[in-house]
């Protein structure tokens, strides 16, 4: 009986200050679990917040990229339309065409690289806007010289104009003159003469003609050695030519003579006769004398020969 009580297993009690230190760890533990999830869950939400502040700025800078964009293609367009024949403006405004179409390449997915774009976008409207006074400069200077060239040509066609007419009225004054310093005959009488110097009417008879003129006083001539020459036309229209067939100029032409005297003319009234010789062409009819000078006539008259 006494060695029943000897087997019997024992349990110790417990230990109350053991069991106080277990329960205020896990006190502590679960307070530690509780700080590290609230803090977790303020990193998360501040993560959050940065994300979503992060998509405002992308799309911040998405909107000004896109905006950049389209005022450096209308930089470009506004480069490529200037007008101007200037050749060295010309080659400067495609370089700036060219630097637009290199930046525009360029992926702006930044603050820093918008930034330089809002900056040479600055550039470029400061070069676009001289560029624009030069051009326009040139422009005015252009339509200054396209003015001064019209009223040059105008100018030049009223000077040949007035050198038209002051030739034309150098040439009507010339001619004016020309005609007044012609002379003049009046009195122009044609009669035959026989082998006694007698007058008279009969072909047969007839061995020269005698033809007598008066030439008139002209101040306004050359006093000068003058020739007239006498043209007789027979009844057949036909003239009655020199031995020689000779001719003098005219305006119209030469024109053969029938016979030809040389006077030194004076400016005074001269008496002048003309013989010209029958060498057997004369016929009975009506017959026409006309006189001539300088190469025109001056005087005409009929007679009839029987």
């Amino acid at each position: 009986m006494g060695s029943s009580n000897n087997n019997k297993v024992t349990i110790p009690p417990m230990d109350n200050g053991k069991s106080k230190a277990s329960k205020g760890i896990l006190i502590l533990l679960v307070i530690i679990v509780l700080a590290l999830g609230a803090s977790v869950g303020i990193m998360l939400s501040k993560l959050n917040d940065q994300k979503k502040e992060a998509a405002e700025v992308q799309e911040i800078l998405e909107g000004q990229k896109k905006d950049l964009e389209e005022d450096l293609t209308d930089l470009q367009d506004q480069f490529g339309s200037l007008q101007t024949n200037n050749d060295s403006l010309k080659t400067l405004a495609s370089e700036q065409q060219e630097k637009i179409t290199k930046l525009l390449a360029v992926q702006a997915d930044n603050a820093y690289k918008i930034k330089m774009y809002q900056k040479e976008l600055g550039t470029l409207r400061e070069v676009l806007k001289s560029y624009i006074i030069q051009v326009d400069s040139l422009n005015q200077r252009n339509l200054a010289l396209t003015a001064e060239k019209t009223e040059l040509a105008r100018n030049l066609a009223d000077e040949r104009a007035q050198r038209t007419r002051l030739t034309e009225d150098k040439e009507k004054l010339t001619s004016t003159v020309q005609k007044a310093q012609i002379l003049a005959v009046s009195d122009i009488l044609t009669i035959g003469l026989n082998n006694r110097s007698k007058e008279t009417q009969r072909v047969r008879n007839i061995e020269k003609l005698k033809t007598c003129f008066t030439v008139r006083e002209n101040q306004i001539a050359v006093a000068d050695e003058k020739v007239f020459y006498l043209v007789i036309l027979k009844p057949d229209k036909k003239t009655l030519t020199n031995k020689a067939n000779d001719a003098f100029a005219t305006p119209e032409g030469e024109i053969v003579y029938t016979s030809k005297r040389t006077i030194d003319y004076e400016n005074r009234d001269v008496e002048l006769c003309i013989f010209s010789d029958n060498d057997g062409r004369l016929t009975a009819g009506n017959y026409e004398a006309k006189v001539y000078c300088d190469g025109y006539m001056v005087g005409s008259s009929t007679f009839i020969l029987k």
